[in-house]
């Protein structure tokens, strides 16, 4: 009988209570090329008054061999796979999750599309880095 034991780290991608400004785009990337995927989850709050147009997170993959690319929207490097909105009720809280596939070399999170009010929003990464059998 074998015995697998897993290697697993934290990547903070947007740190918790940061605030994404009226009009603002609040970015996180991680460095996915020798992990096996892993587990990503991603929180928005609205305020006491809700944002006109809500705030929607997007989960962005590169296929880059090379280093992260910079945080950017989608376009040459970055290719969204998933995004979600909060809606534009006051005080509501949302949270996610997405499994990221091993074949992803790159990850980022994205929030942005919020007018009218900040929201606080948080992406956390609990990447599985390796996993040995004996």
């Amino acid at each position: 009988m074998t015995t697998t034991t897993l290697t697993k780290s934290v990547v903070t991608l947007i740190a918790a209570g940061t605030s994404n400004a009226i009009n603002g785009t609040t970015r996180g990337t991680a460095d996915m090329r020798t992990s096996i995927g892993g587990l990503l989850t991603i929180k928005l709050t609205n305020g006491a008054t809700g944002p006109t147009a809500q705030a929607v997170a997007n989960i962005l993959i590169s296929h880059n061999t090379g280093a992260t690319p910079a945080a950017a929207s989608k376009g040459t490097d970055w290719k969204t796979v998933y995004q979600v909105g909060n809606g534009i009720l006051a005080n509501t809280i949302s949270e996610w999750t997405y499994n990221v596939p091993a074949g992803a070399m790159h990850i980022e999170v994205e929030i942005t599309g919020n007018t009218g009010q900040a929201v606080t929003c948080e992406a956390f990464l609990s990447r599985l880095d390796s996993a040995a059998s004996v």
